[in-house]
């Protein structure tokens, strides 16, 4: 409840708009504290090197492909489980890394999307135009219509900020 009020304080000049509108905005708000987030951890240098580590070694690669070439299972089991010793070290090292990102945007989810819900409860935002095949003439609630502003907008920034691979 206090945080509802809160939320309606902060947010009233959005509400003003139509919701379509102030829908997108706040999805593009959330969307930028998420990039923002991710470009500071999981897309940093830092981010970066752990990502490269978990690849593989490139040594440990060409030993394994030595090895499949001359037949010797026994080498190739030895290289195999190396091998996934590193890799479940990396993961963990990636996952805890990774951890922090991924809290802080289920702590805005749990704060924002109940806010949604309550300020557009059976509410259509947006009618996809009639001429559109399969879909055209379709209603979306608020909750479709930030999934696909969300979308968008965190696709766009991850492009931009974490760069082609």
């Amino acid at each position: 409840m206090i945080l509802n009020s809160i939320l309606n304080f902060l947010f009233s000049p959005l509400t003003l708009l139509p919701p379509a509108f102030s829908i997108f905005i706040l999805a593009t708000l959330v969307s930028g504290i998420m990039i923002f987030i991710n470009k500071k951890t999981i897309w940093s240098e830092e981010g970066k090197k752990i990502q490269e580590k978990m690849k593989g070694d490139k040594k440990l690669k060409e030993q394994l492909d030595a090895a499949q070439k001359k037949g010797d299972k026994k080498k190739i089991e030895q290289l195999n489980k190396k091998s996934l010793e590193e890799q479940s070290k990396y993961m963990m090292e990636y996952m805890k890394f990774s951890l922090k990102p991924i809290l802080i945007s289920l702590l805005i989810a749990i704060i924002i999307l109940p806010w949604l819900s309550e300020t557009y409860k059976n509410t259509t935002v947006v009618i996809i135009p009639k001429f559109i095949p399969l879909i055209g003439g379709l209603e979306l609630t608020w909750i479709w219509w930030y999934i696909i502003c969300a979308l968008a907008i965190s696709l766009l920034g991850k492009k931009i900020f974490e760069g082609k691979k």
